[in-house]
Formats: structure tokens, sequence, C-alpha cells
């Protein structure tokens, strides 16, 4: 009987027949309002799973806290009978879809602040479903790393979006709810930073679009959408001079392009850590180099601070180039490095060599980064830089309101890194408490695989040492370095934002962009 319930309901849904949905729904939740059995528990939570999908689709606010407040009140129940990560997963949907609604009723660009209370909290429950989530190749987790995905460029962080959408197409490439989203981040690419117009812009545009559309899974309304998105990137391409024809032409070219590249710049690309900024969408040999730089050959800058956060930029650049080099290099075997030293033997199982030494520096590296970029938001800005770190430095009082009254997409952008990043609230926030414990404290990496004891009982004291596993430590380390690549991104693309205005005709394009320096 339920799963012919489920059945309906969801060709109801499929039809966009929400009342009828709605009511079945109802009906069957009351015949089992009462009840705390593991069935019924999981029979109401799939039930009010579909009452999001109605909130979001319908844009129906009460379905949506009807659901949140079902799935909050009884949260310590519900996770003894379904699993964190489709717990998290459902309550992030709704909330999204909450926010969705507030998005449509409240046009134009959001505060800071407003930002916060509405869609900040969503990442974080996506981010929960991310963790939890055990199988990460079945279709569910490709689906929270799609929404988990929306999350992040619903907050303007599209760098990280489609590193996400990315990951999913690489291991189903097929998936057209993945091909979709893709080709919506990629026009807000090219609308939201001010980047230069490239036809391979618009041939992954169409391609993905295209793609997501020959799938024929799609709801009505987002595939007209998707058709007339993928129709109008096609005549972008024709007024450049190409047709559909040279669409796949430009990517087995950029394929060739790619695997011409060095194996350590393929690395890179491949691992989203590259400062390019038409890495972002293409692979080929424009993006052999990171060049990424905040003036563009198609507009001007009459700021004068402008010079400055180049400036900037190029140190972070270094340092992240370093970083990364540094990453790279501590997952290459054994490096042919004499210390000259000799370590006391602990019977401690940790790992000290160059490779580690290596892992940890590119992690301390990527806070300093961070910082630089806290910097260069108060040089733009003109607010006080005391006592900046990257994470906390917009909560000071003043800083807050003067950031607050600033409408920059990449501001927020920014502001939703550091929120996951802030030490005290953040999902991310363990990054930081292991940076401060690699600089001021003891911490060990050990391989757990291998079964060391503590011999000595040295790890024993949980206040003077903090014990990590080698291969968690690289991964998160990982994800580090591409966050703060992202948000090296959000910088150049605030900045630009900021400060660009349209070039005057009959001014030369080269007079707005600083030259590179030859090494």
């Amino acid at each position: 009987m339920e799963k012919l319930l489920f059945h309906k309901i969801h060709e109801l849904l499929n039809e966009e027949k929400f009342i009828e949905a709605r009511a079945l729904i109802e009906d069957s939740l009351s015949e089992v309002s009462f009840e705390t059995t593991e069935r019924s528990t999981v029979f109401k939570f799939e039930l009010y799973g579909l009452l999001i999908d109605i909130g979001c689709e319908g844009y129906c606010e009460k379905d949506l806290l009807d659901a949140i407040k079902f799935f909050e009140t009884n949260e310590e129940l519900l996770l003894s009978f379904v699993t964190k990560a489709s717990y998290y997963y459902n309550l992030a949907n709704a909330k999204a879809g909450l926010g969705n609604i507030f998005m449509r009723n409240n046009l134009g660009i959001p505060s800071i602040n407003i930002m916060k209370e509405h869609f900040q909290e969503i990442i974080t429950l996506y981010w929960l479903a991310y963790k939890n989530f055990n199988n990460v190749n079945g279709e569910i987790f490709h689906q929270i790393l799609i929404n988990l995905s929306n999350a992040l460029i619903t907050n303007f962080r599209i760098v990280e979006g489609l590193q996400f959408l990315d990951i999913v197409l690489n291991s189903s490439p097929n998936f057209s709810q993945a091909l979709i989203s893709k080709g919506d981040a990629l026009q807000k690419l090219e609308v939201l930073t001010s980047c230069a117009v490239t036809t391979s812009l618009f041939t992954q545009i169409y391609f993905n679009y295209d793609k997501g559309i020959i799938g024929n899974i799609l709801p009505t309304k987002i595939l007209q959408r998707s058709i007339y998105y993928r129709d109008l990137a096609l005549n972008t391409i024709k007024d450049y001079g190409f047709d559909v024809n040279d669409i796949e032409k430009e990517i087995i070219q950029s394929e060739k392009e790619f695997n011409e590249h060095s194996s350590y710049r393929k690395y890179c690309i491949s691992n989203f850590l590259s400062l390019n900024e038409h890495g972002i969408y293409c692979n080929c040999i424009a993006t052999k180099t990171d060049n990424l730089q905040i003036g563009v050959r198609h507009g001007m800058f009459t700021v004068d601070v402008v010079l400055k956060l180049e400036l900037l930029l190029n140190r972070m650049k270094s340092e992240f180039a370093f970083a990364r080099l540094l990453y790279y290099q501590s997952l290459q075997g054994e490096v042919n490095l004499d210390y000259d030293v000799k370590f006391s033997e602990l019977l401690d199982g940790e790992i000290i060599n160059s490779q580690t030494e290596m892992l940890r520096s590119s992690y301390r590296l990527c806070y300093g980064i961070l910082d630089k970029i806290a910097l260069g938001i108060c040089k733009l800005y003109n607010l006080d830089s005391k006592r900046i770190h990257f994470e906390t430095f917009w909560d000071e009082p003043n800083r807050n309101l003067e950031l607050n009254k600033i409408k920059n997409v990449h501001l927020i952008s920014l502001y939703s890194i550091a929120c996951d990043l802030n030490t005290s609230r953040g999902e991310l926030k363990h990054f930081k408490d292991w940076r401060n414990k690699l600089e001021h404290n003891l911490l060990v990496l050990k391989d757990s695989s291998a079964n060391d004891t503590d011999v000595l009982k040295l790890f024993e004291d949980k206040d003077f040492v903090t014990i990590i596993d080698v291969n968690i430590f690289k991964e998160k380390a990982l994800h580090l370095l591409q966050l703060t690549r992202a948000a090296i991104f959000s910088y150049v693309f605030c900045v630009r934002l900021q400060t660009i205005q349209e070039r005057p005709e009959g001014i030369e394009e080269t007079s707005f962009v600083v030259d590179f320096k030859t090494n």
C-alpha cells in the first residue's frame, strides 16, 4: 500500500498537481499522527520529504515550514531510525526552498547579514549531509553534491559550485540535473564576474544545456527554460562566426590541449587548484599558467587603490602557488632531502619526514593567504585593518555595519566562506583549530591503518597533543587549498565589480591591464 501511495504522489508531483498530492500526504499523516514505531516514523519522514518537494516546486511556504517543524521537533526520534545524511539532506532541502521563496519576494542584492540569516544554514546542513554519507559513488550522494553546489551558487560561491558539479559529472557525465545546474552557473559566471567573453564559455554553456536536455527527464518548466538558454548560447556562438558543428570540435580540441599540459599542470587543473579565469570552464592551452588578475582588457579602473590590491594579489598568487606545489610534492613519495637530523624513537608512530613537513607547511600558508584577503577588503572599502583574521574580521561591530551597507555579490561570497570557517559556529571550524595547533601546539600525523600503539602513553594528554590520521589531513588540506583558491577568485571579482567602469569607445583595450612580469 505504501509503495502504491508513494508512486501516486510522485505521479501527481510530475504533473504539478500539488493540491491533490498534498491532500494525499495530509490524509496519510493523519492516520499515523500519534504513532512512534520505527515503521510509522520512517513513513512520516518519507511523507514530509515529499511535502518538501511540493513546497519547493510549488513555492508554498506553509508546506516547508510544516516539514521543518516536524524535522526539528523530532530530531532525536528521527535520527534513531534514519541516517544523519538523509535527515540533514531533507532539512536542507526544506530551508533551501524557503530561501528561494525569500529571493523571489526580495529582488535585488541582499546585504551580507541578510544572506547569513537566510542562506548560510542551508550550506551548513548540506555540508553535514555530505560528511555523513558513506557511499560516495551513489546517485543520492551525487544529488547531495548538486544541491550543495546550488546552495553555494546562491551565496555567489560560483567557483566552488562549479567544482562540485564537475565532481559529479566526472563520475556521471550524463546526470541531467548536474548538467543543467552547470549551464546555469556558467551563465552567472559570465554575468557577475566581468570575465572575458569567449566562444569557449558559450560552447560550454550550450554543451551542458544540450546534453542535459537530451536526458529527457527534466520537469517541464526546467526543460523549457533550459531550451531557451541553450538556444541563446547558440545564437551568441553564431554571432562569433561559429555554428553548432564547431562546438564538438572545440571540446575535442580543448581535451587534446589539456593532455599536452605537464603532469603537474594537469594535476592542478583536475583538482581545482589553478588560478586561471579561463580555466574555471575550459582546460585548453590558455590554462597553462596562473594568470588571474583584477584588470581586464574590456574595462577600465579609475580607483587608485586597484594597483595596491593587484600588488596584494601577486603576493597571494605566489604563496598559493607555493602551497600548491608543496602539497603536490608531499604526494610524490620520498624526496631525496637530507635533514641532517635524527629523531628519538618514542614508539609513537608519528610520521616525520620531508613529505609531512611539506603537507603541514602547505596547510599553514592557506591561512596567511585568507588573512591577506581580509586586508584587501579593508583597503578596498577603507575599513579599520587592525586584528584582521579572515574568518572573524567581519564580526567587529563597526566594520560589520559598514560592510553590511555594501551591495557586492562577491563580498557575500567571501563572507559565506568566512562563515563556514568561523571558529565558533562554522561547519569547517576544525580547519582553524588544526592550523592553530600546527602553529602553537603539538599536532602529530600518524597512519591509523598501521595500528601503532602509544607504548609510552605520550598521547593521553589531550591538552598537549592532537593526533590526526595523515590521510584525513591530506584530504582536508586539499579542501582548504580549494577553498582558498575560490576565495582568491572571489577577492578578484569583488574588487573588479566594485571598481570597474565600462571602457569608452576609441580607447585601446590594452590600456587597462597590468602587464605580467617575466620571471
